[in-house]
């Protein structure tokens, strides 16, 4: 995730952004990318709208806009109730939602989310994987997870990395249908221990 937001610069390998190195074209990535790493710091003594506030002013949005992004965004992510909240009350799914929030300022055409539904409970989790189908509908969304369930519900490609080798890539269906299972779990430890199920 941090070679593909350009925050750690590879030791080997080429990373291109329409065929041009991803340091050439930096400006452009940063232009179109909503990112919300696993660990992710928010000011605690902040509300909601303060800190998207602050996130707007980052994403170089115009004053004017700002407010009318802050209460997209917010919408979109059921914050509506804490938006005039400090951080630091918030529930954990709720802070997750905060981070998604500012991720998705500015409409980014590319969004990259590590690990987002790591330590949520269950129905927060189906909020996510709803919020995020409904997201790629007009955006490329790159999703690094080891939970399953918000591949199956979420994605249409899947790559699957082994000690940095990818070990698959195609959409979930195929996975399933090369391992001849009706379940991804199932298909994904099948690959993992490199072994074919009957």
């Amino acid at each position: 995730m941090k070679l593909l937001t350009a925050n750690l610069l590879p030791s080997s390998g080429d990373i291109l952004i329409d065929g041009l190195p991803l340091l050439k074209q930096e400006k452009l990535l940063k232009s179109v990318l909503g990112y919300l790493p696993q660990e992710f710091g928010l000011f605690e003594d902040l509300t909601v709208e303060e800190f998207l506030d602050y996130m707007t002013a980052i994403k170089c949005i115009k004053r004017k806009e700002a407010r009318e992004e802050i209460d997209r965004v917010v919408s979109l992510t059921h914050l509506s109730d804490k938006k005039k909240s400090k951080i630091r009350t918030l529930s954990g799914g709720q802070k997750q939602r905060v981070g998604i929030a500012q991720a998705l300022i500015g409409d980014p055409k590319l969004l990259i989310v590590d690990e987002p539904t790591v330590g949520l409970d269950p129905a927060e989790r189906v909020s996510f994987r709803s919020l995020f189908a409904e997201a790629a509908k007009n955006k490329l969304i790159i999703l690094s997870t080891h939970i399953i369930e918000d591949v199956q519900s979420t994605c249409d490609t899947l790559i699957v990395l082994d000690k940095g080798e990818i070990r698959f890539a195609g959409t979930p269906k195929e996975l399933m249908a090369e391992k001849n299972t009706g379940s991804l779990e199932s298909a994904y430890m099948a690959l993992i221990e490199g072994r074919a199920l009957a």
